[in-house]
C-alpha cells in the first residue's frame, strides 16, 4: 500500500473505568498531535478497562492486525505505558 493511502494509527488504554478522564485526556491530545501536525488520515483504537499486561486486547488486537497487513504509515501513543507493561522478571 503506498505511504499516502495508509493511515497514522492512534491508540490510547485505560486499566480501570475509574480512569475514564484517563483515555478522554489521552484522546484529545492524540487529536491535538494530529492537529498541530496536520495529520488528517487516522484511525483511533482504544482499550477500556483492560490492563496493559494483559496478552489480548481487543482494540490492540485489531491495530496490529492492520500493522501486519501494512495498512499503517505510524503508530502514535500517549505514553509507551499505554501499549505495554514491561514486568520484571524473575
Amino acid at each position: 500500500m503506498s505511504n499516502n493511502k495508509k493511515k497514522v494509527f492512534l491508540y490510547g488504554r485505560v486499566s480501570t473505568d475509574t480512569q475514564q478522564t484517563g483515555l478522554e485526556s489521552q484522546i484529545r491530545a492524540l487529536k491535538k498531535f494530529c492537529e498541530q501536525n496536520d495529520i488528517t488520515n487516522y484511525e483511533l483504537f482504544t482499550d477500556e478497562n483492560i490492563s496493559g499486561a494483559k496478552a489480548s486486547r481487543p482494540a490492540l488486537n485489531r491495530m496490529m492486525d492492520a500493522v501486519d497487513n501494512d495498512e499503517a504509515s505510524q503508530v502514535i501513543v500517549f505514553s509507551f505505558s499505554r501499549l505495554l507493561v514491561v514486568q520484571p522478571i524473575y
